[in-house]
């Protein structure tokens, strides 16, 4: 079949953090085969960033929390709805599915195995741990943290027939929306980290102090985030009172265009630290739980690493080192979401070590 020929469908059922760090594998499948139809399965809540990845992609959109267990299809609305999607794969003719996932739980890779049998592709890569008998194409799932996911990605694009290209996530600039108004020395500050793991979220109390901080540097603190933010939003607001407040108030092409603009952004472990990597802006990210070598923002180091270099300091990674860290995303297991009651990575983080990074990486913008 010629390359022009080709039918891909790409399956990423993630958050926006995870599908953007994909883009590497996406722009690897593009550039190999720059006239093939390429789709990508994305959850509702995820559909939006794949204008911003660019690269002439069809979204599909599937509510995969629907489905997440299989007894889900024992409901007759839930079967029907299941039924339907398929048929709609089907239909697409695909020579070949790309599954961006690991699989983690055997419940995933059910819900995987049904999924690639629909859309009927002959070829079906992905990274296999044991669980992917159903891959027609294998890459070695060696755990989280043995790559980065955009490396982890890219490979299973490669292997695909993908070109070999930089797997530093990119957005596309052209699809941004300037957002009026900002000031022109900010901060952009993203507070919440999303419902799916709340122990990965820093103190607002702290970002607070982070903020006073900021505007002694000349700074406009802004925080952005969508709504589960306004409540730590308040706090930094009574903290530093310069603060504006954007949460809520930006679609997602207005708010990479505020990261763009943003001196340095600051945050947890979620979407807006992949974002500003995506866009080079300089950039300090907080850990705890979660496996920092699996999904620091690309190109960002640990803050002991840093050397005298304008590159190493584009972007800073704030943790501290325990013997139980990380205990999400570790090995081959999903770990613990919830975290620990006392929460320790988290509280160790000092406002002076993030202040600190902050000091390193505007001073190489």
């Amino acid at each position: 079949m010629a390359v022009a020929d080709r039918r891909i469908l790409v399956v990423k059922l993630a958050d926006l953090g995870d599908l953007l760090v994909c883009e590497p594998a996406v722009r690897s499948l593009r550039t190999a085969m720059p006239d093939a139809l390429i789709d990508i399965v994305a959850p509702p809540s995820s559909a939006a960033l794949a204008p911003l990845l660019g690269h002439d992609l069809r979204v599909i959109s599937f509510p995969k929390q629907l489905f997440d267990h299989p007894r889900s299809l024992a409901r007759p609305d839930r079967l029907a709805t299941a039924a339907r999607f398929a048929l709609a794969l089907r239909r697409g003719r695909y020579d070949t599915v790309v599954l961006l996932h690991h699989l983690t739980t055997a419940a995933g890779a059910t819900k995987f195995r049904w999924l690639t049998r629909a859309a009927g592709a002959r070829q079906v890569v992905g990274l296999d741990n044991g669980r992917g008998m159903f891959l027609t194409t294998r890459v070695a799932d060696l755990g989280f943290g043995a790559s980065h996911e955009a490396d982890y990605m890219l490979r299973v694009a490669r292997m695909a027939g993908g070109a070999d290209v930089d797997p530093a996530p990119r957005v596309d600039r052209g699809s941004l929306t300037d957002y009026p108004g900002l000031p022109r020395d900010f901060a952009a500050i993203y507070p919440a980290t999303g419902p799916y793991s709340p122990p990965r979220t820093w103190a607002a109390d702290h970002y607070g102090a982070v903020a006073a901080a900021l505007a002694t540097r000349g700074l406009t603190p802004v925080v952005v985030g969508a709504w589960d933010a306004e409540d730590a939003a308040a706090t930094i607001q009574h903290a530093e009172p310069s603060t504006i407040s954007l949460v809520g108030k930006t679609s997602l092409p207005q708010l990479a265009a505020v990261l763009a603009s943003a001196r340095v952004v600051v945050g947890g472990d979620s979407f807006a630290g992949h974002l500003a990597a995506a866009l080079d802006r300089p950039r300090v990210t907080i850990f705890g739980p979660s496996n920092r070598d699996a999904w620091r923002p690309w190109g960002s180091v640990d803050a002991d690493a840093v050397s005298r270099s304008a590159e190493t300091r584009r972007g800073i990674v704030v943790y501290h080192d325990l013997p139980c860290e990380p205990c999400l995303y570790t090995g081959f297991r999903l770990g613990r979401p919830a975290g620990c009651p006392a929460r320790t990575c988290m509280a160790l983080v000092t406002v002076e070590d993030v202040v600190r990074a902050i000091d390193l990486v505007i001073g190489g913008s």
